[in-house]
């Protein structure tokens, strides 16, 4: 079973905690009509959610649902964190539609490559997938995961102005780790998935290289020099992964620079084409034309008019 985050709604936490148990502790019986979160520190939790017995153990995570009885089935003691939030902050995912989870959540990463960064696509068009049970062997993810769960308890005891607010958006960064954390995890099961993973990882590395880069002029023997890795063989796992050329894709980054740069208002045409890597502003005007379907300057306007 999957889960998939209602991104046009607000999470919202109804309670939280950091439980440490006594020794020979047994989780209560209860039923909620919310979600229930639960990361293990230490120790091992038993609990059971209708039929289903769960033994959850350090990094392990679960995701009880609304509306179905829970409760312990052993005696324990343990360390671990527990958020309750509303029932309509996920929708169920049947996975039985599609070929395989794998070509779910490269579709889904693909859908970062092609949005507008500066509309509200990536609301909208991107999917935020958690499964209902997660192990986490990776300790800085378990400390990420921490440190957010401790700033979200600070505002919940605190319960100072809007801490509500900062619990909810908390919970989101909680879910965004656990979502990546899965999404990786998922790529590196198999040897073939292997390959998947280490094609992914390049990928990767060549998105970092080219939007830190694509003020700087870049060909096809540099990038691979950067990369290590041959050019055309690099250019067909990226397009693979992305759905992009190289330079297909250090255009749209350029481009989309561009248009940040023109909102600022504190640039020159010929200065913005300079900084996002063209070699003058005809270039970079008919670039941008050819992409956004306006010269730089009826963009401006169009912005300006929609404000």
């Amino acid at each position: 079973m999957y889960f998939c985050l209602q991104t046009t709604i607000l999470p919202k936490v109804s309670y939280m905690s950091h439980n440490i148990t006594p020794e020979h502790w047994i989780h209560p019986t209860r039923i909620t009509d919310e979600y229930s979160l639960y990361i293990v520190n230490s120790g091992t939790l038993y609990i059971q959610e209708g039929d289903s017995k769960q033994e959850l153990n350090v990094g392990d995570m679960f995701l009880l649902e609304p509306n179905q009885p829970h409760e312990g089935y052993k005696e324990s003691s343990c360390d671990y964190y527990y958020i309750q939030f509303s029932s309509d902050t996920f929708t169920t995912f049947d996975c039985s539609k599609f070929d395989s989870i794998e070509s779910i959540l490269l579709a889904n990463k693909r859908l970062f490559y092609n949005c507008d960064p500066l509309s509200y696509e990536p609301y909208t068009k991107s999917k935020l997938f958690i499964p209902k049970d997660l192990y986490i062997t990776d300790k800085t993810i378990l400390d990420q995961i921490e440190q957010y769960m401790q700033e979200a308890l600070f505002a919940f005891h605190g319960q100072n102005e809007h801490f509500k607010l900062i619990c909810s958006c908390k919970l989101i960064e909680i879910l965004t780790i656990l979502s990546t954390y899965f999404s990786e995890t998922v790529f590196h099961k198999t040897t073939n998935q292997g390959k998947i993973a280490g094609q992914m990882n390049k990928t990767q590395e060549l998105l970092i290289y080219l939007r830190n880069s694509f003020g700087e002029k870049l060909t096809g023997d540099s990038i691979a020099s950067q990369l290590n890795m041959n050019f055309d063989y690099l250019n067909r796992i990226f397009k693979k992964q992305t759905g992009f050329t190289i330079f297909g894709y250090l255009n749209t980054i350029r481009i989309n620079k561009a248009k940040e740069l023109l909102l600022t208002g504190t640039m020159k045409s010929y200065e913005i084409a300079r900084n996002v890597g063209f070699h003058d502003e005809y270039h970079f005007s008919k670039a941008f034309k050819k992409s956004v379907g306006l010269t730089p300057t009826q963009f401006l306007q169009d912005k300006s008019t929609s404000c």
